[in-house]
């Protein structure tokens, strides 16, 4: 069920992002690779999920805070769904 509900949650993400507008390229990138990286788990998780995914989350959530709320809510929705899968 953890794991549905954070492919609901990466489908929200994804279009709020594809509708954020204009985001830094750099912040774009980071924020892709870690969709990556989110993708990898959730399809297959390694023996030891990365323990920085969730803090670098967290601190992506926080660049987009002020110039775009609802991707931040969204990044907050798949730090929240990790934390519950013990990520």
């Amino acid at each position: 069920m953890e794991r549905e509900a954070l492919r609901e949650t990466l489908a929200r993400l994804h279009a709020e992002l594809e509708e954020a507008g204009p985001i830094d390229r750099a912040l774009r990138a980071d924020l892709e690779r870690a969709l990556d990286e989110i993708r990898e788990v959730v399809e297959q998780p390694p023996a030891e999920p990365e323990p920085s995914l969730r803090t670098r989350l967290e601190a992506l959530a926080l660049h987009f805070e002020q110039s775009h709320p609802l991707l931040t809510e969204a990044l907050g929705g798949v730090v929240r769904a990790l934390a519950a899968m013990g990520i």
